[in-house]
């Protein structure tokens, strides 16, 4: 009988040693493999840059290599709608920015950035922005051509990076102070909406720097910076602000993973993200952007995501789609 106890006990210990153990090997550290960053503009552009780069910076404090995707379609609504639908175990993030808070605002997109999304946190802000024309437009100021919109309803044609896009959602906040119609044609990206330009099949462009190199050799010509704050690398071009419009290029640049993504690996991922943000190797890219790292926790890049798309909301309500 003793022995048959001490033998039922044994097997009782193996079991609860058993049960005990399960956890510590289920539950692994994470990351145990690489990361996607899903990416809603074209490579070589200067939001690809910025997630490649930041990437790369973030890779080192997570011990796991970080995979950028590029999924480019609808001003980011395209790569958005598809990281909604990710597994929320952080091992499938986004670069969420402007255009995709604004669209979901303006227009029907297959996701809610507010509702849908759980924030790691914000990381930049300002690209440069500007409204360029060609060389040899007859607009040489903002005041001009506003004044020949004033006098030719919906005759002035301006590019955007696509419906929705933070230059569409400033353009028509633009039309409305100044009292005038314009018609939006929107293209896949910038590069196409500066491309129409040069061929002459739009009046204007607005938008990010992909019309610099034109500028500088004499093809295209800037009206006004859209920023906040005038951009170095052309300080005499005057801001909304300074021709009286009490208007700015509203402007994120933010990482979030699906809803779901368990706490302590969102944790994980914004202290590596932080850390990369601040790494001398994702900073320096920025000296030639005129953009800067800019950052805000988890808590207040949910705040300041869901203001960006009340304000679209509420744009959409009083200008529609134009």
């Amino acid at each position: 009988m003793r022995k048959c106890m001490i033998f039922i006990f044994l097997v009782l210990s193996l079991f609860v040693v058993e049960i005990i153990s399960q956890p510590c090997t289920a539950q692994e550290k994470f990351p145990t493999k690489s990361i996607s960053l899903l990416e809603g503009y074209r490579a070589g552009g200067a939001a690809d840059r910025a997630s490649r780069r930041l990437a790369e910076a973030t890779s080192k404090y997570l011990g796991q290599p970080m995979v950028v995707h590029n999924k480019v379609g609808g001003a980011t609504s395209v790569m958005l709608g598809e990281l909604k639908n990710a597994k929320p175990d952080g091992y499938t993030l986004g670069n969420l920015m402007t255009g995709g808070i604004i669209s979901a605002g303006l227009r029907k997109v297959p996701y809610n950035p507010v509702n849908d999304f759980d924030p790691i946190l914000q990381y930049a802000v300002q690209f440069k922005f500007a409204i360029a024309v060609r060389a040899d437009s007859p607009f040489k100021t903002l005041k001009d051509m506003i004044d020949y919109a004033a006098a030719n309803p919906n005759k002035i044609k301006y590019g955007t990076m696509g419906a929705g896009s933070p230059p569409h959602f400033l353009m028509i906040e633009l039309g409305r102070l100044a009292k005038v119609e314009w018609t939006h044609i929107p293209f896949n990206n910038g590069p196409e909406s500066v491309s129409a330009l040069l061929g002459g099949h739009i009046d204007c462009s607005a938008g990010s720097h992909q019309w610099e190199d034109y500028v500088e050799s004499g093809r295209l010509r800037l009206l006004v910076c859209l920023a906040e704050e005038r951009m170095p690398s052309f300080p005499n071009l005057p801001t909304l602000k300074d021709l009286g419009y009490d208007l700015a290029q509203l402007t994120f640049f933010g990482i979030v993973g699906p809803k779901g993504v368990p706490k302590d690996t969102r944790k994980i991922l914004h202290d590596a993200f932080y850390k990369g943000m601040n790494d001398p190797f994702f900073v320096d890219l920025f000296k030639n952007l005129d953009t800067r790292p800019f950052y805000r926790n988890p808590e207040d890049t949910a705040k300041y995501i869901k203001t960006l798309y009340e304000t679209a909301v509420a744009l959409a309500g009083e200008a529609g789609k134009k």
